[in-house]
């Protein structure tokens, strides 16, 4: 196998175990406690670490879409946009049926803009911030990777519209204030693709290295927790994405080895946008078909019939609207 199709079977791997993770996680059978123990810490410890490898991938992805469209912008544009949006689109209109949304929340949500307004000015919707987010982080990285022509340069640009996005939201209330978690991980996603040598070297680093990172990136997000820093403080950024980056870094690596050619990641892989989409419709459409409590309750129905359907339905969603696009020749 070629590097570059391993590194593909890597990252397909980790895609296919934050989806995973994420559906345990909304499934909520790991709420409450355990033997006396609050299992919040851990809740916090799985959703910034899925989330975090959701940002670090779509960073990766977008500069290796961004070489191949360098001289073609709106072939570029026109990939994400349908990419994205006609399946969110569509699943919004579900979560409109859930949930009660004044007209002007509709239209900022068709609009995919809940990232810039949400919490603050609209009402939040679970799971879809992640989409918009990426939406706005695809505009803003996109400008920056179509004006700069350096790694360093990137990287200035980078520090300042993360500074000037800082200022806006302490200013007006404007950007979740996940924004600016994730927006480092992005990056560091990008820089992922662009330094081959530098990503080769750290993911063949002995595990006598990697170990203390993950301990140390956990050490401190627990601090974090205990302290309860607020998203937006400077230790909190640091200590949180230093420890989804060593988390990455050690399932990369291990996902190098044989875990990594099991056929479930590429099915997992496969399913996990329209999964991510639609699974709290599908799992609202079975508690109306089937009673969870014969299940031992919603987080058990949820998770174990639920989340099997979710998988099997996002797979064959994605297949199929693939087969689409290759149709419109919009792939």
């Amino acid at each position: 196998m070629s590097e570059s199709n391993k590194r593909q079977v890597e990252f397909e791997s980790l895609r296919g175990l934050s989806i995973v993770l994420l559906l345990l996680l909304h499934s909520e059978i790991i709420s409450g406690s355990a033997f006396g123990y609050s299992l919040d810490p851990v809740a916090k410890f799985i959703g910034a670490f899925l989330l975090g490898s959701f940002f670090f991938l779509a960073g990766y992805f977008m500069d290796s879409s961004v070489q191949r469209y360098r001289n073609d912008v709106l072939g570029f544009i026109k990939s994400r946009f349908v990419r994205i949006f006609p399946p969110y689109w569509l699943s919004l209109i579900f979560f409109f049926i859930m949930y009660t949304l004044k007209r002007y929340e509709q239209a900022v949500y068709l609009a995919n803009l809940q990232a810039v307004f949400s919490p603050e000015f609209v009402k939040p919707l679970l799971t879809l911030w992640y989409i918009s987010m990426l939406v706005v982080y695809y505009i803003l990285f996109g400008v920056m990777l179509w004006n700069t022509r350096s790694n360093r340069s990137l990287l200035f640009a980078a520090v300042g519209v993360f500074t000037v996005s800082y200022i806006l939201h302490a200013t007006t209330g404007l950007l979740d204030q996940r924004f600016f978690r994730y927006f480092p991980i992005f990056l560091v996603g990008i820089y992922f693709y662009r330094f081959e040598s530098v990503r080769k070297k750290l993911l063949d680093l002995s595990p006598f290295y990697k170990t203390p990172l993950v301990l140390l990136g956990s050490a401190g997000f627990l601090l974090v927790q205990f302290k309860g820093l607020s998203l937006t403080n400077g230790f909190h950024i640091i200590a949180v994405d230093f420890f989804i980056l060593s988390w990455v870094l050690l399932w990369l690596s291990i996902f190098r080895t044989s875990i990594g050619e099991w056929r479930i990641w590429v099915f997992l892989s496969v399913a996990s946008y329209f999964a991510y989409l639609f699974h709290r419709p599908i799992w609202h459409g079975l508690h109306l078909v089937t009673d969870p409590e014969a299940w031992g309750g919603v987080p058990m129905f949820d998770f174990l019939p639920g989340t099997v359907v979710t998988l099997i339905v996002g797979y064959f969603l994605q297949r199929g609207y693939d087969r689409l696009l290759a149709a419109l020749h919009l792939k």
